[in-house]
């Protein structure tokens, strides 16, 4: 009738049970989204479960074959933790669904092998969630590196390792969103680790790191996948997913640009790799060079913002090239490489005292009797 929690036993005893539900569920009826002729109305994975269909007849349908399904095992369904959610944009469409006689709840979101999914197939929400999970993570790393002193290059790679793989959280589905919310975590780590103001600017950040937006990031892992599976085999459920939705854009079915397939023509487009879209299934498709050439296009939006930046003329006269500056790790006394960078980024505060001009950080602006000689030499500017 069961074992105990956390016995190794539990996951073949579930495979046992939940074998043949796929073969207990009716699929005769209108509602079953079918693509080729693959029927897809049932996902599972560990004790996840999805159950999906077109109108909501069906859908009550498959849910009383699986409560008889139940039933005739001796399993029980957690009605309490069963959700229904209708996938639409502006009305609100409410239909009762039951399991044992018991109404089922009606959400507006719930979540999926940890991603949260939107009734309006809207992805704002879903990275705002996942910038909130982000954040736990880098107050988890400022706590390390306020215990450790290490180099900052060497916390850029703590970043990318324990942060950045939580705000790259299925990226492979919503990469194509700008996700401001998770850049906020992205720039609130550069800021702590240069020790900069809040208003400096984002170019020069991310010069000064040698590091891209997440935005890019998340191109660069779409893109990725993207060609995993044009390498995947044509009767699996992935490739015949893709290819109902590339026949879709074809047909310029986009669902007002939320096809995974559309976003990928049109990030391609933007490289101006049309042809790679258009010969995708009959050539080799080289993942390395639409990286690069992603990377570059950025490279090229970043030269050209410090060159038009007035407030970065100083740091346009310095940066050369995009890359992660030496001079941050080989300086250490932190509050002379502070200095410096706040010099470089324009990130310091300007104050008039008594007809003297002075360039301080607020938090350690100097006295009144200082002369801006004194604070020459030693901030070594």
């Amino acid at each position: 009738m069961g074992v105990k929690q956390g016995d190794p036993a539990s996951s073949i005893l579930c495979l046992f049970f939940l074998n043949d539900i796929v073969n207990n569920v009716n699929t005769n009826i209108d509602g079953i989204l079918n693509i080729d002729d693959l029927q897809l109305f049932l996902l599972l994975f560990a004790d996840g479960a999805v159950v999906f269909a077109h109108d909501p007849n069906s859908l009550q349908s498959m849910l009383n074959d699986i409560e008889e399904y139940s039933n005739l095992w001796g399993l029980r369904l957690n009605v309490n933790k069963t959700k229904v959610m209708i996938f639409e944009k502006g009305r609100h469409t409410h239909f009762g669904f039951y399991l044992y006689n018991n109404r089922i709840e009606l959400v507006d979101a719930f979540k999926y092998l940890g991603v949260y999914l939107y009734k309006n197939g809207n992805w704002n929400r879903t990275q705002k969630r996942i910038a909130q999970h982000g954040s736990y993570s880098l107050h988890n790393l400022f706590v390390v590196c306020n215990q450790l002193d290490l180099p900052i290059s060497q916390k850029s790679k703590l970043f990318d390792s324990l942060v950045a793989s939580t705000l790259n959280y299925a990226a492979e589905i919503w990469g194509n969103h700008l996700g401001p919310y998770v850049e906020l975590i992205h720039t609130k780590f550069c800021r702590k680790v240069l020790g900069v103001k809040r208003s400096t600017n984002l170019s020069a950040l991310y010069g000064e790191l040698g590091r891209v937006p997440m935005s890019i990031n998340r191109k660069l892992i779409m893109i990725k996948y993207w060609v995993k599976l044009l390498t995947s085999k044509e009767n699996s459920i992935l490739f015949k997913t893709y290819k109902m939705l590339k026949t879709d854009v074809d047909q310029n079915n986009t669902y007002s640009k939320c096809n995974w397939a559309f976003q990928i023509k049109h990030l391609l487009d933007e490289c101006g790799l049309s042809y790679i879209w258009q010969n995708q299934f009959n050539m080799l498709i080289n993942y390395n060079s639409i990286n690069q050439r992603i990377l570059d296009m950025f490279y090229q939006s970043w030269y050209g913002s410090i060159n038009n930046s007035r407030r970065l003329e100083t740091y346009n006269t310095l940066e050369y090239n995009f890359e992660f500056e030496k001079y941050l790790d080989f300086i250490k006394g932190k509050r002379f490489r502070m200095a410096l960078t706040r010099f470089r980024t324009s990130s310091h505060d300007l104050a008039i005292e008594k007809g003297r001009y002075t360039s301080m950080p607020r938090n350690e602006r100097i006295c009144k009797n200082c002369n801006f000689g004194q604070i020459e030499n030693e901030y070594h500017f």
